[in-house]
Order: structure tokens, then sequence, then C-alpha cells
């Protein structure tokens, strides 16, 4: 569970421990802060929906590599809907994903959205 701070605690699966997801993304993009919504690339919930518990680790969930910028002026439309609408769509197509297949959503989400994205992806 997120709190406001941005920093995540879990407890069970292969590790547990509390990462500042938000400082990791700030700390390579300060000029960004106040400015973006850090989204998680590969969502957060995999760590604890029953399907996909256990397919990352915390460490791999929070890493830079897994952190995209999202405008504030457009979150509520690119982040809290359509990329939503893309993840419920693919849980209903896949209801049992391997790490492979959320790791291939997410770059296809990543190449839909990702100019969106501050800083954008290529």
């Amino acid at each position: 569970m997120a709190d406001e701070a941005g920093s995540v605690s879990y407890e069970g699966g292969r590790t547990s421990g509390k990462i500042d997801y938000k400082k990791v993304f700030f700390n390579e993009n300060p000029e960004l802060e106040g400015k973006v919504v850090v989204h998680h690339s590969v969502e957060q919930q995999v760590l604890t929906k029953p399907q996909t518990k256990g397919l990352f680790t915390y460490e791999e969930m929070h890493a830079l590599e897994n952190l995209r910028g999202i405008p504030k002026e457009i979150n509520s439309d690119i982040h809290l809907s359509k990329i939503r609408k893309e993840w419920n769509r693919f849980y209903k197509e896949v209801p049992n994903p391997t790490k492979q297949q959320l790791l291939d959503k997410a770059a296809e989400i990543d190449s839909k959205f990702g100019h969106l994205f501050n800083p954008p992806l290529n």
C-alpha cells in the first residue's frame, strides 16, 4: 500500500521492504518533481495478485527502469483511464500471465503512450 510520501511497504513474497519509488525517480529526474505523477510500467498490483505474486521482486518493481513520469495535466486521462483499460483488457485475455507476458504488455503500453511521458520514451 502506498502512503502519501510514495513509500510502499510489503510483507511476504520473496522479499519485503520499503522502497520510496518516487525518490528513486526524482533522484534521477529532479527537475520533474511536482510536474509528473510517478507510474510503474509493470503495475504494482502484480506483487500482490495471487496469479502474479512472486514473479517480480520489490526491487525490480520500484527500479528506475520500471518507473515513468506522467505529466500531472494528463494523468487522469492517460494513467488512470487509458493505461488502466489496457491492463484490464490484458488480464481478461491472459488471466495467469508469465513474467515475460507482463513485461511484453508493459513494453506495448510504453510504445503506445511513451511519447507522452516525461521524460519521453522513444
